[in-house]
């Protein structure tokens, strides 16, 4: 048995590249850069954004458990598991994606896609995750925050309370709280 030199394993990779990332979904190969990404340094522009422009959103896109357990006074719940539930269609080419919009909970529809939406979890990835899902669905004006829900707290993002929602309680932004 001889073995293969690396000029006959970079050419088998070479021809077996292009049929591997055909099994790609589209929207992983999108760019990370497409969704602005706040740094500990900005977190006072966004707190002074969210107090002072009611048009802006802040989403938390954990799941209602962990919403209960402690939330910011200033955030409605979005979880991760409900955005990536329904399914949506691209009006530009009619494709069927897997998604739900965010629903604006003051006017009860879809929040419109010029709109500032800020996004958080608990250590940032499924708030990235959102971040790319709202960009998919044409979304311009998404900030996701990288930083941990302890680090937005201790940055003092919002004032952070505890408790559930009740079953067809709608949320209600509370500015003072910011």
């Amino acid at each position: 048995y001889q073995t293969p030199s690396i000029m006959q394993i970079f050419s088998i990779l070479v021809l077996l590249l292009p049929s591997i990332s055909a099994f790609v979904p589209s929207n992983i190969a999108r760019s990370p850069t497409s969704v602005a990404l706040f740094s500990a340094a900005t977190i006072a522009e966004a707190k002074a954004d969210l107090k002072t422009n009611p048009k802006t959103f802040f989403m938390d896109v954990r799941e209602l458990s962990e919403w209960a357990e402690g939330h910011f006074a200033g955030a409605a719940p979005y979880p991760l598991s409900r955005l990536t539930s329904g399914k949506w269609m691209n009006p530009k080419d009619g494709v069927f994606s897997t998604g739900s919009f965010p629903i604006d909970n003051a006017t009860g529809v879809a929040i419109l896609p010029k709109k500032r939406i800020y996004i958080h979890s608990q250590k940032g990835g499924r708030a990235k995750q959102a971040g790319d899902l709202f960009i998919t669905m044409g979304y311009k004006n998404i900030v996701v925050f990288e930083e941990t829900f302890e680090e937005l707290a201790a940055a003092g993002i919002s004032e952070v309370v505890v408790g559930e929602m009740r079953p067809g309680q709608a949320y209600v932004r509370d500015d003072a709280k910011f």
